[in-house]
This record gives C-alpha cells, structure tokens and sequence, in this order.
C-alpha cells in the first residue's frame, strides 16, 4: 500500500518551477548550462600571469582616462578664462613647451592610428 505525499508549493516555489518549465520547454536552459560551463573553463584556465595583465590592463585605462579628464579640465579652464586667440595668438601658444608636447602626441597619436588603418 503506497502512501499518496502531498508537497505544499510556496507562491515563489511556484514562480520559479514555471519559469523553469519554460527555459526547459523552450531549450533555453541548455545555453545557460553552456554559459556556466564556459564561465567555469575560464575561471579553470585563469593563471597569475593573466590575472596580472588584466589588473596592468585595466590600471592603464583607468590612468589614461584620469589624464585625458585632468587635460579636458585644464583645457576648459584655459579656454573659459581667456578670449579666443587670434591665428597669431595660436602661433604664439606654439612657443610653450607644453603645448609643443601637446601637439607631438596627438600627431603621434593620428600617425599610430593611421599606421593601424
């Protein structure tokens, strides 16, 4: 004699097997198997090395944007505190050293990228 066992579903209990019916049904929860599995053969493959690249990666780009935020900021300074300069008045901007430096690394910068092209 086999005892019939009633299980009681929570409202969330059964939320969830509907929402899993449905990623059954519609083959979806095949792609968050492989998903995981990709995930997990990453995290297995990950060695120091890498890690460290990425840390040096993401510490370049975080310094690169703290320089271009810090030149945008001068630049609008510069720009907001002084009136338009005329062509002499840029001619004259050419003498500072640091705007010569400037405008070697932005013509760097338009060579390097051409070079890529």
């Amino acid at each position: 004699m086999s005892e019939k066992v009633e299980v009681l579903k929570s409202k969330e209990m059964q939320a969830l097997e509907e929402k899993m019916t449905m990623l059954v049904q519609t083959g979806r929860i095949d792609n968050l198997i492989d998903l995981l599995a990709v995930v997990s053969d990453n995290i297995e493959m990950t060695t120091q090395p890498m890690v460290e690249k990425m840390i040096g990666t993401v510490d370049n780009m975080a310094t690169a944007g703290f320089v271009t935020e810090n030149a945008v900021r001068y630049a609008k300074r510069e720009t907001d505190k002084n009136e338009v300069p005329s062509l002499f008045g840029m001619l004259k901007l050419l003498k500072d050293k640091d705007t010569r430096k400037g405008l070697a690394f932005v013509l760097n910068l338009t060579k390097g990228i051409g070079r890529q092209l």
